[in-house]
C-alpha cells in the first residue's frame, strides 16, 4: 500500500487540518502539498509517533496493531469494520457541518481522523476492493510492539507533574501474561526438548516475533524460566510440557493476579540470572558463581527511596547504589575472580574501575529489562528515565496489589471457522482454543482457524468433538454458526474432509451430489475451471485458499493434500 505522503495528498485541506490539529502541527497558510509534506514529516517523527501511540486507548491500540500485523499492513474494509466499527462516508461539506471527528462513532473512525489509518481501493484476488491500511512508513515508526494494556488502569488519580518529564514514553504493559499463555499452549501441542538451549532455540524459531510481544532473547529466557520455576511446566521424559493442574490454576487467575505471580516469581528465582542476560556483557563459566537474588533485593530496596508517582533518572539511581552499597552483588568485595568480557571489544572487565560497565549495567538491565517486561516500570527517553507503575509500587510494598475484576469477553467464531480471541478473553480459554485449532496471527485479537488438521490434533490429545462443541459454545457465549457445527459433526462421524485440494490444483469430492452442489452454487463455482469428471474439477490458479474458505462457510470440511 501507499506511504504516508501519497495518502495525505489524497485528502482535502479540511481533512489535513483535522489530522494536523490532532498531531499539534501548525499548517499556517501552506498550500495543500506543502501542508501534506509538513504533516507527513511530523507524523513520521518517532518521538511524535510514540506520543500519539501513548494517547490511544487499549482498544484503539489493539485495532491498530491488528492492522499493522496484517500482510502489507492492510485488511479488507468490510472485515476490519466488523470488529472495529465503520468509518462513515461523507463529503467535505457534510463532514465540516457534522464534525464527526469531534464525536467518532467507532474505534476505526477515531483512528481515521487521527491519520493513523486510511481507506483506499486496491486489487484483490476477486478484483478491486476497499481496504483499510496503515501507510507503510508510518507503520514502521509506531511502537506497536507494546500491545498497550494500560497497567495504570488500576492506579489512583492522575499524578502531578514532577521534576522530570520525558519526551518519549514506553509504557509498561502486561504482555508477558499473554506471551506466557502462548508459550504454555505451544508446549502443550508441540513436543519440545527439555534441554534449555534447545528449548530456547526452538521457541525463538517457531514463535519469535510472530507470537511473542518482543523479540528479545533475554525476555524469551525469562518466559521459559518462569514457566518452570512457577511449576507451570516441567520436564517429563525429556520433553518440557505444562503441568495441567498448576497451569490451569494460573491461567484462570485475573490478570493482576497473574502479573503478581510472574513478578514475585522473578524476584525469588535463582534460575534466572540477570547478570548473564545483561546486554554488552559476556560472562565466562569458569567456576565462579553470583547470587542473582542479591541484585534484585538491592534494586527493590533502593526503589523505596524514589518518588513513588514521578519519573526519576536511572543514572542517578545507579550513582546512589554505587555510593551507598557498591558491593551489592559481591558480598566479599571481590572484583577480580569474575570472568566477564566486554561483548564488543573482548576485554576482561575486572577491578572496581569496571563497576559501571558491569555492576551498573546489571542495575540498568534489571530496571529497563525484566521490571519493564513484567509491567512494573514505565520507561522514558529510551530508558534514561523510569517510573513505577501500580504493580511496581505494589511489589516494593508501597501500595496493595490491585485486583479489579475483569469484564467477561468472548471469542468470535466466524462461519468459515476463523476464530478471534481478544487479549482480554480468559487466558485459559485462549490456551484451550490453541489446542484444537491452527494458529493464525498474534495480537489483539489473536486469530485461530478451525480446520481438519486442528481437529486431528485435538483428537490426538484425547479431546472429543462433544468437548470441542461445548467449549466453543461457552467461549463464544452462544450457539455456533451452522457451518462450524457441521464441520465438527463431519469429523465426529469419521467422514474426514468432504473435499480435498491437491497440488495439481484439482478439487476432488467423494460423491457426485457434492460436486453438483459445488458447481451449482455461484459462490463456489466462481473459483472453478474445467470439469475432469463427476467428482473432480480444476481450480482456477491461485484460488485454492479462497475456495477452501468458501467451501467451509457452506459446511464442507476441506483438507489440503500436500504429498
Amino acid at each position: 500500500m501507499r506511504d504516508l505522503l501519497p495518502t495525505l495528498l489524497e485528502y482535502d485541506p479540511g481533512m489535513l487540518a483535522i489530522i494536523a490539529h490532532r498531531w499539534d502541527v501548525d499548517l499556517g497558510k501552506l498550500d495543500k502539498r506543502e501542508a501534506a509534506e509538513a504533516l507527513a514529516s511530523a507524523m513520521l517523527d518517532p518521538a511524535r509517533a510514540a506520543a500519539e501511540w501513548s494517547r490511544l486507548s487499549d482498544q484503539e491500540r489493539g485495532a491498530l496493531q491488528t492492522l499493522v500485523s496484517a500482510p502489507e499492513h492492510k485488511m479488507p474494509e468490510a472485515q476490519f469494520s466488523r470488529f472495529f466499527g465503520e468509518i462513515r462516508q461523507m463529503g467535505p461539506g457534510r463532514r465540516d457541518r457534522e464534525k464527526p471527528h469531534l464525536h467518532p462513532a467507532s474505534i476505526a473512525e477515531t483512528l481515521y481522523f487521527r491519520g493513523l489509518l486510511a481507506i483506499a481501493y486496491d486489487q484483490a484476488k476477486t478484483g478491486g476492493q476497499r481496504f483499510a491500511y496503515v501507510p507503510q512508513d508510518l507503520a514502521a515508526v509506531l511502537p506497536t510492539h507494546a500491545t498497550g494494556y494500560d497497567v495504570e488502569a488500576d492506579a489512583a488519580p492522575p499524578r502531578e507533574r514532577g521534576q522530570y518529564e520525558p519526551q518519549t514514553v514506553q509504557p509498561a504493559t502486561t504482555t508477558l501474561v499473554d506471551d506466557l499463555t502462548t508459550l504454555l499452549a505451544y508446549l502443550q501441542v508441540v513436543p519440545t526438548p527439555a534441554d534449555h538451549g534447545a528449548l530456547s532455540a526452538q521457541i525463538n524459531e517457531d514463535l519469535g516475533t510472530r507470537w511473542l510481544g518482543e523479540p528479545h532473547p533475554a525476555r524469551t529466557a525469562l518466559l521459559i524460566t518462569l514457566a518452570g520455576s512457577l511449576g507451570l511446566a516441567s520436564a517429563e521424559r525429556g520433553v518440557f510440557k505444562p503441568v495441567p493442574s498448576h497451569a490451569r490454576a494460573w491461567l484462570e487467575r485475573s490478570r493482576p493476579q497473574q502479573v503478581r505471580a510472574l513478578a514475585e516469581g522473578w524476584r525469588d528465582s535463582t534460575l534466572y540470572n540477570d547478570l548473564w542476560h545483561t546486554p554488552g556483557l559476556e560472562p565466562e563459566d569458569t567456576g565462579w558463581r553470583n547470587d542473582p537474588l542479591l541484585a534484585r533485593q538491592t534494586v527493590l530496596t533502593f526503589l523505596e527511596m524514589v518518588p513513588p508517582d514521578d519519573w526519576w533518572p536511572v543514572d542517578e539511581f545507579i550513582k546512589l547504589v554505587k555510593a551507598d552499597e557498591p558491593d551489592f552483588q559481591r558480598p566479599a568485595g571481590d572484583y577480580e575472580s569474575w570472568y566477564i568480557r566486554d561483548a564488543t571489544t573482548g576485554e576482561y572487565l575486572r577491578g572496581f574501575e569496571s563497576w559501571d560497565r558491569v555492576d551498573g549495567a546489571v542495575l540498568w538491565f534489571i530496571l529497563t529489562g525484566p521490571m519493564h517486561w513484567l509491567g512494573l516500570i514505565d520507561l522514558g527517553d529510551e530508558g534514561a528515565l523510569c517510573r513505577l507503575t501500580v504493580y511496581g509500587r505494589a511489589l516494593i510494598g508501597a501500595t496493595d496489589w490491585p485486583d479489579r475484576p475483569e469484564e467477561a469477553e468472548h471469542v468470535t467464531v466466524q462461519p468459515d471457522g476463523t476464530i478471534f480471541a481478544p487479549r482480554t478473553v480468559s487466558r485459559y480459554d485462549r490456551f484451550q482454543l490453541a489446542r484444537i485449532t491452527e494458529w493464525g496471527t498474534a495480537g489483539d485479537p489473536y486469530v485461530y482457524h478451525l480446520t481438519a488438521s486442528g481437529l486431528q490434533r485435538a483428537a490426538a490429545q484425547g479431546i472429543s468433538p462433544d468437548v470441542i462443541r461445548s467449549f466453543l459454545r461457552r467461549a463464544a457465549g452462544g450457539e455456533l454458526p451452522a457451518s462450524v457445527a457441521q464441520l465438527i459433526e463431519q469429523w465426529e462421524r469419521g467422514a474426514g474432509a468432504a473435499a480435498q485440494i491437491v497440488r495439481a490444483v484439482i478439487l476432488r469430492v467423494p460423491a457426485e451430489d457434492t460436486m453438483k452442489f459445488v458447481t451449482e452454487t455461484p459462490e463456489l463455482r466462481r473459483y472453478l475451471g474445467a470439469t475432469l469428471g463427476p467428482t473432480a474439477v480444476i481450480v482456477r490458479p491461485g484460488q485454492e485458499r479462497d475456495l477452501a474458505a468458501a467451501l467451509q462457510a457452506h459446511g464442507i470440511l476441506v483438507e489440503f493434500d500436500e504429498s
